[in-house]
């Protein structure tokens, strides 16, 4: 595995000082710390970045370190599917925090049960899912999940529902920006909510941050670097085609680069 450069590991520690971490190298592995605590992990999770969405890859990585540290997934052995359900949504992320998740659940010698549930939903994202209380929110992991005695096609359908309940959407428009923090994972409900503007050859979408979402033919790729740019927490630069559940990078984009 590839040494992340001096570089990359000062752009991480600067963003995990924003949120009160610390990052210490420690022989082979390094150490994230919290107050008191000391989390060990064996990697940071730096190798082969998206050169295109570098900032984005770095930033999934500090919050999926915050979260595992700060506030680690839950098992809940007496919950049912019924208790879980009312609460369950879906976040849209980038596939890199699933995996710094992980590691920081491997470096506390954790089983996979504290492992994050998660979705691949195409161009390197992917659907978790969490119970949001509110004032914070704690994200589904294995071991939960699997009290529930149920499928993760059932998971996600149940948060997908539930995020469609949570506030109407205009089917018509061309940009979604509730700013309450589940606008990128609209993503996944478009073909609910746009259902009638999806053709055979998919919708075209962009989810530059957390809190946008871009849908329809004239997405312009100009318009969505510049979101991303801008954004606080940023998502993908790319436009993307929403088909079958899924996203792709749009066919007029990867011609651009060849």
């Amino acid at each position: 595995m590839t040494e992340p450069t001096d570089a990359l590991v000062t752009r991480l520690a600067t963003l995990l000082a924003k949120v009160r971490l610390r990052l210490e190298a420690a022989g082979a592995g390094w150490i994230i710390g919290y107050e008191r605590e000391r989390h060990p992990v064996a990697t940071l999770c730096l190798d082969d970045l998206d050169p295109s969405a570098e900032d984005a890859e770095l930033l999934a990585v500090a919050a999926a370190f915050e979260a595992a540290v700060k506030y680690p997934g839950e098992l809940a052995p007496e919950e049912t599917l019924r208790d879980g359900a009312a609460p369950l949504l879906p976040k849209l992320e980038r596939a890199r925090f699933v995996r710094a998740y992980d590691a920081v659940v491997a470096g506390a010698g954790k089983d996979d049960a504290h492992r994050l549930v998660a979705r691949p939903f195409g161009a390197d994202l992917v659907t978790c899912y969490v119970h949001d209380g509110g004032w914070r929110f704690s994200y589904i992991v294995a071991g939960r999940a699997a009290g529930w005695d149920t499928t993760l096609d059932t998971v996600h359908s149940i948060a997908r529902s539930n995020l469609y309940a949570r506030a109407e959407v205009d089917h018509r428009a061309r940009a979604v920006a509730l700013d309450d923090g589940y606008d990128a994972a609209r993503a996944a409900i478009v073909g609910d909510v746009f259902y009638d503007r999806v053709t055979s050859d998919g919708l075209r979408v962009a989810v530059p941050s957390r809190d946008q979402l871009f849908v329809g033919p004239d997405v312009d790729p100009d318009a969505v670097r510049a979101a991303y740019a801008a954004a606080a927490y940023p998502i993908c630069p790319h436009v993307l085609v929403y088909d079958r559940h899924q996203v792709r990078r749009a066919e007029s984009e990867i011609l651009a680069l060849t």
